[in-house]
């Protein structure tokens, strides 16, 4: 069989897009039928605070597209380049971690409980890249892990420590400025 050997990262993409389909798309449509909102209008004319719960619905759905390409993406990249067994495991991870995310979103989007979610996923996405790049470097595999491992750390440090902030900086001062124009028209 032309799969052999990658049956479990198989199994873990199609879980992902039956979840998908057949869970977050049909909750979009299942908030949005007690308002009655249109397709494919997401708000029309009603106030969005009064449509929390289809917006919450529509925003799990969406945030699910939104990080699902770049994991499968170093999934089966992981998968060619290490062991597609590691990988498979790193998506069942995700997968689950991802499926509670979005219900736990449609619910209460509480970031005290949904950081039980995103952290493992993260956690899974990093271990794929870290196996893309274990296996691609070429030294024994000890080494190629501390490499790996340290070139991942360096990331979620950089991007956690150093570059939200700025960016939080820089977007709370052109708000401000946004702010002062508004006021001096």
């Amino acid at each position: 069989m032309a799969i052999d050997g990658f049956e479990l990262p198989c199994a873990v993409t199609a879980v992902f897009v039956l979840h998908f389909v057949f869970v977050d798309t049909f909750a979009v449509g299942a908030a949005r039928t007690p308002f009655q909102l249109k397709y494919p209008f997401t708000t029309e004319l009603n106030d969005p605070r009064q449509l929390e719960p289809f917006i919450r619905a529509l925003r799990a759905q969406q945030n699910q597209v939104e990080q699902a390409w770049a994991f499968f993406l170093a999934m089966w990249v992981c998968s060619f380049a290490l062991d597609a067994n590691f990988a498979g495991v790193c998506g069942i991870v995700w997968v689950l971690a991802r499926m509670a995310y979005g219900y736990l979103y449609r619910l209460n989007p509480s970031r005290n409980k949904l950081i039980w979610c995103t952290a493992p996923a993260y956690a899974a996405q990093a271990m794929c890249c870290g196996g893309i790049l274990t296996g691609i470097l070429p030294y024994s595999l000890p080494v190629s892990a501390g490499i790996s491992s340290i070139v991942v750390i360096f990331f979620a440090i950089y991007g956690w420590f150093v570059y939200r902030p700025w960016l939080q900086q820089y977007v709370e001062e052109e708000k401000s400025r946004y702010d002062a124009q508004l006021i001096s028209r």
